[in-house]
């Protein structure tokens, strides 16, 4: 079984409704979406999706181009369990616990990819140390056990190639257990996976292996290079 594990397009950082795709993020999905279906040479006999809106929408993309292109594609299937931890729940929860972190000045749409990291840097950090887990709906614990339940969940899977769209916590939590890192070295994956970026694994004997990380074929050209981004 090979997994083909995407990270949505671009939400709307810092806006109103992170759940959202931004206009750069629709422009990512649709050539993302094109690529799959005319170049890749997948053809899935599933799409799984996260429960978020970002996540549903990049599907339906990749959906409508493999109906487009091959004249079928599988229904989406929605997953809660490769739900990602909520985003606006934990900048949330790190106002609560350090009102006066100074990362919490780039909570913006103008923040740089920089400050973005800085930011993330700081809320999982905090996360992982038990300081937000008053403010918050899931531990870190907790989400690192969905997480392991989804991966499980996959590597039994029978069909031969799977699509699976979701967010970068929870497609860096699949890396980590396949190159058997600690929590940090799983933070900076997490922080540094682009927005729509490519990641293959595959279940073989029983043991989980990442093939490719943050792949992004479907920006390969000029036109489509100006498409790349972090948050």
């Amino acid at each position: 079984m090979r997994a083909l594990l995407i990270r949505h397009a671009q939400a709307e950082w810092g806006g109103a409704d992170y759940d959202q795709l931004s206009a750069l993020g629709m422009q990512q999905a649709a050539a993302l979406a094109q690529w799959l279906a005319r170049e890749s040479g997948w053809r899935p006999r599933r799409l799984i999706g996260g429960p978020r809106r970002r996540h549903q929408l990049t599907l339906q993309a990749i959906r409508a181009a493999l109906l487009t292109a091959c004249g079928a594609a599988p229904a989406i299937e929605i997953a809660r369990d490769w739900d990602d931890a909520d985003a606006a729940a934990l900048l949330a929860a790190f106002r609560r616990a350090q009102p006066q972190a100074p990362e919490l000045a780039w909570v913006a749409p103008g923040a740089s990819p920089a400050q973005a990291r800085a930011l993330l840097t700081a809320v999982f950090a905090a996360w992982r140390e038990g300081a937000l887990d008053t403010y918050m709906p899931e531990t870190w614990a907790a989400f690192a056990a969905r997480i392991a339940h989804a991966r499980q969940a996959l590597m039994q899977e029978d069909a031969d190639e799977v699509i699976v769209v979701s967010s970068a916590g929870a497609i860096a939590r699949c890396a980590q257990a396949a190159l058997h890192l600690d929590d940090a070295a799983m933070v900076a994956l997490n922080i540094g996976l682009d927005n729509t970026a490519l990641s293959e694994f595959c279940a073989d004997a029983g043991a989980w292996r990442l093939l490719r990380w943050n792949c992004l074929p479907h920006f390969a050209n000029g036109a489509t290079r100006a498409l790349v981004s972090t948050h």
